[in-house]
């Protein structure tokens, strides 16, 4: 049995994070927009929030980009807390936005899959 390398565990580890960030985040938008409840996202994310600091203070080769995530989740949290105290407001959003595109840059330095949309290929037709 052969050990994995730490660059290929801290990589599987990021994207498993982003991943889950990722689905946190667009299922607070989509709740954000159709006005719905938030308060079944509250659990996930803090449970998000606690492996991204778990993750972020260990001694990765990716630390950066766990940090990232971290401050990503962080921000998240806050505006699920805000909305259901019914006092999210547009700075609260915006801050979701700027770390969140901090985060993809820094995502985006390690994990080359993903810069490219999963649909966009050279095979790719949209033909309606």
């Amino acid at each position: 049995m052969s050990a994995t390398a730490p660059g290929i565990e801290a990589e599987r580890e990021l994207h498993d994070l982003y991943g889950r960030y990722k689905t946190l985040t667009m299922a607070a938008a989509a709740a954000l927009m159709l006005d719905s409840s938030v308060g079944d996202l509250a659990g996930a994310v803090a449970e998000l929030l606690a492996d991204c600091r778990v993750a972020a203070g260990g001694a990765s080769p990716l630390r950066p980009q766990l940090v990232a995530c971290a401050g990503a989740t962080e921000e998240l949290e806050r505006l699920v807390v805000a909305t259901l105290a019914g006092g999210a407001t547009a700075a609260d959003l915006e801050r979701v936005r700027v770390t969140h595109r901090v985060l993809r840059h820094e995502v985006w330095r390690v994990l080359s899959c993903e810069y490219v949309p999963c649909c966009a290929s050279d095979d790719a037709r949209h033909d309606g």
